[in-house]
């Protein structure tokens, strides 16, 4: 509708439409939000805080409206009056020197000065710190969302009604005494299209496609960012905007991305307009500005041209492979494009699809670890979250039973006994898988989402080969026998082989080849780690005892051996001394005897001799003649060592001469 004058419109209509919408606003952001936390989703909680930050929005379009509707009123009562009076007859209350009397225009000057860009501040501060912790948690995993039907419908309504309201407040925005309400009404607009984009995502909800409502969490606290920036760019140019008598003052809030969304001039004029009120003069009517206006839908029309042409080429990186699609149906040869430059239709005939096949992939198996843990202990928690595989026990490292187990009482007359209880075990860790591309084809076509399909056979392999191998030869010696087993089961899997065609991949295979499986980390679980450390404690303790007893027996042993040996030995040497030696000893004694009797003196004279070169064999001899009379001090040094039979002879004096 044309803009019409002060008075030829309510004035009191906006501010009305004002504490409705204000209402209605508080009411939608309420009733968002008890649905989101009804439904746990994050993208209805976004959703929600967006509604009720629009509450500040339509209290200060409120307050605005009303100083500007009471300096309206007030002009037009100091117009009337001014248009009755008879005539002049010096200063008047309403005129230029009684200015300063008109409370209600100074008071819409002071707010629009002093409070508008203040409170544009606030609601900056207010859209940041709302985008801020709505993008924190999006990180964490979450459940989807509970009854999305009826949530659907709810915000479905919300967004009818704030769309209604919007577009109203926005056409009664269009003239001059209630554009105070252009600010909120823009808002309102983005609530109505934010709670439509979480219908929609509560009708993906409904056909499990989870991924939408993901997005759209992601979508409401980033717009809210965009936007609070803007604002912010506004304040800032408005800073240094020149200032313009008479010329109609538009607050940094007013955001001008989404007073698109309640304006059909289009982007070009809402453009133009922002434009020629940062700069101060009219923009839209340079040279510049209507040549661009003009030559703007050629240009966009070039453009489009230009990209769809672009889609001819297929450009496929090294390493990587590509595969055309024609209406969706893989083009005649099923032959993947190798590196270089390819030419196809353009989109949307054929489209192409690039992998990096020669790329080496890891695929994370079983326990997935908290990033922010550089070690970890078998005691402390540091998975994301439990995982744990059941083992085997061999039968015979299993303790033989000390009875038998009682019958069931219960049980009827011939029923057989109670099997026992197996033996199991529960271990958890982690298993690297790394593979890459072979197939490009069969990883492309034979399954909907191949690298889901290899992480379950991952899993089912893995957890087949736990099953039968022991606990403790799991964990030590026979890991990386376990890779090997693993590596060659997956590739099998993988490959679909029928049975009877080793090495043959069949009609669902994933087109993959597994280039290595490593397994880390293997450990019982956190539960039970510390027991487990104690009975591994145990077994250590008495392996120690045991091999310290073989080692006392392996040093005791072949020593008493020995002592027993020399004990023989000697006992033999002595009774051969007694057999052989004591006759000796008999005839030598009979052959002494007889010799003395011939000659007593001789034998005795030669006994002494005997005895005497015995007795000083190794003594040390000093001789000295008899002739010699001179009376002489000897000196030795006993401490000397000679070596045995060496005399010292010493020819003391000599002069007495010879001996006679």
């Amino acid at each position: 509708m044309a803009e019409q004058t002060e008075r030829q419109l309510p004035l009191r209509r906006a501010e009305t439409a004002a504490v409705f919408t204000l209402a209605v606003q508080a009411a939608a952001g309420g009733v968002a939000l008890l649905l989101a936390r009804l439904s746990g989703s994050l993208a209805a909680e976004a959703e929600a805080w967006h509604l009720l930050a629009g509450v500040l929005l339509w209290l200060g379009a409120l307050v605005h409206q009303r100083l500007k509707r009471l300096a309206i009123e007030e002009g037009l009562t100091a117009e009337a009056i001014r248009e009755g009076r008879p005539g002049p007859s010096g200063p008047a209350l309403f005129e230029p020197e009684g200015a300063d009397l008109l409370t209600a225009r100074n008071r819409l000057a002071e707010f629009e000065k002093y409070f508008l860009p203040a409170f544009s501040i606030l609601v900056i501060l207010v859209l940041a710190g709302v985008a801020y912790f709505l993008i924190r948690p999006l990180g964490a995993p979450v459940p989807p969302p509970k009854e999305p039907l009826p949530n659907f419908w709810g915000f479905a309504g919300i967004a009818f009604v704030t769309f209604l309201l919007g577009k109203y407040t926005a056409g009664l925005a269009t003239q001059a005494p209630w554009r105070p309400l252009r600010s909120a009404s823009s808002y309102m607009m983005s609530n109505a299209i934010g709670s439509l984009l979480v219908a929609v995502a509560f009708v993906f909800d409904f056909f499990e496609l989870p991924i939408a409502e993901r997005v759209v969490a992601w979508v409401v606290p980033i717009a809210l960012a965009v936007v609070a920036v803007e604002m912010l760019l506004l304040l800032v140019m408005g800073a240094y905007r020149p200032r313009v008598a008479g010329a109609e003052a538009r607050p940094a809030h007013d955001s001008r991305l989404l007073g698109m969304l309640t304006t059909s001039r289009g982007i070009l004029r809402t453009t133009a307009e922002t434009l020629d009120y940062q700069f101060g003069f009219k923009v839209s009517e340079t040279w510049f500005y209507r040549f661009m206006e003009r030559a703007i839908g050629p240009l966009l029309l070039f453009m489009a041209v230009t990209l769809e042409l672009l889609t001819c080429f297929v450009i496929v990186r090294p390493g990587e492979q590509a595969i055309v699609e024609r209406f969706g149906v893989p083009r005649a040869g099923r032959v993947a494009l190798g590196p270089g430059l390819h030419l196809k239709w353009p989109w949307p005939i054929e489209a192409a699809y690039r992998y990096p096949t020669a790329r080496v992939e890891e695929l994370v198996i079983g326990e997935q670890l908290k990033l922010d843990v550089p070690g970890y202990e078998w005691t402390r928690a540091h998975a994301l979250e439990a995982f744990a595989l059941v083992t085997a026990t061999h039968a015979h490292e299993l303790p033989a039973p000390k009875a038998p187990l009682p019958k069931d009482s219960s049980a009827p007359p011939g029923a057989p006994a109670q099997r026992p209880i197996p033996s199991v075990g529960l271990i958890t860790g982690t298993a690297y898988v790394l593979y890459y591309v072979e197939d490009y084809h069969a990883f492309l076509y034979n399954h909907e989402d191949p690298k889901k399909t290899l992480e379950a056979l991952c899993y089912r392999e893995l957890t087949r080969y736990a099953a039968n191998s022991d606990f403790l030869e799991l964990l030590g010696y026979r890991r990386r026998e376990a890779a090997q087993h693993l590596k060659a089961a997956i590739q099998r899997a993988a490959d679909d082989e029928q049975p009877g065609e080793p090495g043959t991949p069949g009609p669902r295979a994933l087109g993959v080849k597994v280039v290595d499986v490593a397994l880390q980390g293997l450990h019982p679980p956190v539960e039970v780690a510390a027991s487990f450390e104690e009975v591994v404690g145990a077994f250590e303790e008495r392996e120690a005892r045991i091999w310290a007893a073989k080692g006392h027996a392996a040093s005791v042993v072949p020593a008493a051996e020995r002592d027993a040996a020399k004990a023989i030995a000697e006992a033999q040497q002595y009774a051969a001394d007694r057999q052989h030696i004591a006759p000796a000893a008999e005839e030598q004694f009979r052959n002494q005897l007889a010799a003395y009797r011939l000659a007593p003196s001789v034998f005795k004279h030669r006994k002494r001799l005997s005895a005497l070169k015995e007795a000083l064999l190794d003594a040390r001899k000093l001789i000295k003649p008899v002739w010699v009379n001179v009376q002489e001090v000897l000196q030795l040094n006993l401490e000397e060592k000679m070596p045995p039979g060496v005399g010292l002879s010493s020819d003391v004096g000599g002069a007495g001469g010879p001996p006679p």
